[in-house]
């Protein structure tokens, strides 16, 4: 096969801005993982200003080709929001390799360096938080399977948590993962998803242990943001606008979920809301400190 899709890539694969090409095939019984192709070439360049997805039939074979930026790639691995990508990843046979570019970003990815792990990890408590108080907020206006949704969702990156706690990386198969390293939230997964008792009392009791789970997270969910706003210009610690704070471009990930996770870490003291005096009487700013 390799040799059939060659000329789809060998262009590209000489142009000084591509860093790495990558082919996986389908196999037999997951279709769905190559989204039904019998091959996927990703190409990884600097920058491009080709089509992003091509869709070919060569000799036969159903071939599709992505070009993907260093940056956007970057972006999916820190952010999770293309799983697929990050799969292929994994999973990739290396057709290309400048300067040894896929196998470092492989190693990358399996050692998961502290630096990305503490971005990943605010993002995913970011989301969680607010996954999980609007899945609470539905269920206490009695729209249950609205707030199974939420639940469901807010289960998901608290496992997502505990695997990057492991210094792992999470995959697609999160819960295989997660049965392995955390056996207490898998326990309830399980719960929610095949208990005995109705949705209503299954989500009661469900919402409790998350909500303990949560504050047992609280101190690794805050260090990202904790680690941005000790950076305080010339190293004054004089709080920071919910504005100055949005605008950080390490923030970028979760900015969507910033407020609802800056009022969480207030109502439970982990960080401070303070005041000061605005230009009208009686009108005060907020900012925030640790």
């Amino acid at each position: 096969m390799e040799g059939l899709l060659r000329h789809l890539y060998q262009e590209r694969a000489s142009d000084p801005l591509t860093k790495g090409v990558l082919l996986v095939e389908k196999v037999f019984g997951q279709e769905p993982f190559t989204d039904f192709f019998d091959a996927v070439i990703i190409i990884i360049c600097e920058e491009t200003s080709a089509a992003k997805v091509k869709h070919y039939n060569c000799s036969g074979i159903e071939a599709a080709l992505h070009v993907v930026t260093e940056d956007e790639l970057f972006y999916w691995i820190l952010s999770g929001t293309n799983r697929k990508m990050i799969d292929w990843l994994f999973r990739g046979k290396i057709l290309f390799n400048k300067n040894e570019y896929i196998t470092n970003l492989k190693l990358r990815l399996s050692e998961f360096p502290a630096e990305d792990r503490l971005r990943k990890t605010g993002n995913e408590f970011a989301k969680l938080i607010r996954r999980f108080e609007d899945g609470k907020a539905l269920f206490h206006l009695h729209h249950y399977l609205d707030a199974f949704n939420h639940i469901l969702h807010a289960l998901h990156h608290l496992a997502r948590l505990s695997i990057i706690e492991e210094g792992l990386y999470p995959e697609v198969t999160l819960w295989r993962q997660v049965r392995e390293v955390d056996p207490e939230t898998y326990k309830l997964y399980h719960e929610l998803i095949v208990g005995d008792e109705g949705i209503e009392k299954r989500l009661e009791l469900l919402m409790i242990a998350i909500e303990f789970a949560i504050r047992s997270k609280i101190h690794i969910g805050k260090a990202h943001l904790a680690s941005i706003m000790e950076k305080k210009n010339d190293g004054k610690n004089d709080g920071w606008s919910y504005t100055e704070l949005a605008k950080s471009p390490e923030v970028n990930d979760y900015v969507i979920d910033l407020e609802i996770l800056l009022q969480y870490l207030v109502e439970n003291g982990q960080v401070k809301k303070v005041k000061e005096p605005s230009k009208t009487s009686g009108v005060f700013h907020y900012k925030y400190v640790l």
